[in-house]
């Protein structure tokens, strides 16, 4: 891992900032428009009934930049307000000035605002310099990388179905399922995926979300680690936020799981803040968690960092369905991730795969490769995005 990256390259903020410095497009126009994704997804903390995704718009001359964030679940009403709002900062700025306004608002803004201005960003400057976003943050890594195919689901029937469905789809590299903190239900859960894969090489990720101890709750290292040992036995290869713990107990907990890869998710939000606090030693493998990271920028810096520590690095998922999607596939790509899980999504992505003209990646497609391109490579129809 470690040749991938030398740590004393140029700062991904300063390249970027270099970039963007022989550019003297201003931003002209900036449009929001609101989804709302009605779908029932189970946790181990409670239901969501429906996801309000935001696609951001970004147009300078003929160029247009593309960004997506979750804004809200459960909460079809939400109100846009305070999104213009920022967004409309950036309007007659250049994009350089866009970019270096949104770094000083990391922390002010909400962190998901922020990422996918900053998105859209790169997206816009990569086409008006005719480079790649990849180029454009120093990314040199272009091998393809397996997408995740990810079963949200606390019955054991229906994994074993969307089990056969990944196999049968050629999507069953790594599977990922959530876990619920119930020991008993979370062995049944991983054992139909295992037992439905029996002739494939499924690497299964299990992600309980803080289930088996939650913030608050007391209970000891040693009683999460039984916990996790008896879903190793049941087939289970990397667990991903068993517990709310601290980044001592992170470390703590897995030498107690010499055989379980651990996946730190929550102790690397915001990226700005975890590329100081990480620790070696705290997982097999850390996840910069798209729609959290707060910034493609610090994400990228926080990768340096988690390999600069010996770990492996993938990049998850927050129900993306949209351009932020691809984007994340790509970063994946450029950082040579072991595995991507922002994918589009089979049925809640059909109104935007309407409105794509081209994207340079197709996750329905495993391994994920990239195609070249001028910044992400996102050509969209807009009429058709924001009218369906």
């Amino acid at each position: 891992m470690m040749k991938r990256f030398n740590m004393k390259m140029e700062n991904t903020e300063e390249r970027v900032i270099r970039e963007l410095s022989t550019l003297n497009a201003n931003i002209e126009e900036a449009k929001l428009c609101l989804k709302s994704v009605e779908v029932n997804q189970h946790f181990s903390f409670g239901t969501w009934t429906s996801r309000q995704h935001l696609f951001l718009v970004l147009r300078a001359g003929n160029e247009s930049g593309y960004g997506e964030c979750v804004i809200s679940v459960n909460n079809p009403e939400v109100s846009l307000d305070e999104n213009h709002n920022n967004i409309n900062m950036l309007k007659g700025l250049s994009i350089k000035e866009a970019f270096s306004l949104l770094r000083t608002k990391r922390g002010i803004f909400p962190e998901n605002i922020v990422e996918m201005a900053e998105m859209a960003l790169i997206d816009l400057a990569g086409k008006c310099l005719k480079k790649s976003a990849l180029d454009v943050l120093g990314l040199k890594e272009r091998k393809p990388v397996c997408g995740v195919y990810v079963i949200l689901s606390d019955n054991p029937e229906d994994v074993a179905n969307k089990t056969g469905f990944a196999i049968a789809n050629k999507k069953s590299e790594f599977i990922k399922v959530k876990l619920f903190g119930d020991v008993e239900l979370d062995k049944k859960i991983i054992k139909a995926v295992r037992d439905n894969s029996k002739n494939h090489d499924t690497f299964i990720i299990g992600d309980v979300n803080g289930g088996y101890k939650n913030i608050g709750e007391e209970k000891s290292l040693e009683n999460i680690a039984i916990c996790l040992k008896a879903l190793h036995e049941a087939g289970l290869d990397a667990c991903e936020d068993p517990a709310y713990i601290d980044n001592e107990e992170w470390v703590e907990l897995q030498k107690q799981l010499p055989d379980l890869p651990l996946i730190p998710d929550y102790p690397l939000r915001p990226s700005r803040e975890a590329v100081n606090k990480i620790l070696p030693g705290m997982g097999g493998i850390y996840n910069i968690h798209p729609d959290s990271s707060g910034s493609i920028i610090d994400a990228v810096e926080l990768a340096k960092r988690i390999y600069e520590i010996g770990a492996k690095l993938m990049i998850g998922d927050d129900s993306l369905i949209g351009p932020a999607a691809t984007v994340w596939q790509q970063i994946a790509i450029g950082l040579g991730a072991e595995w991507v899980e922002a994918t589009e999504k089979e049925k809640e992505s059909r109104f935007y795969y309407d409105a794509v003209e081209d994207i340079p990646t197709d996750s329905r497609s495993n391994p994920i490769s990239v195609k070249p391109c001028y910044g992400f490579g996102i050509y969209l129809d807009e009429k058709k995005l924001f009218n369906s």
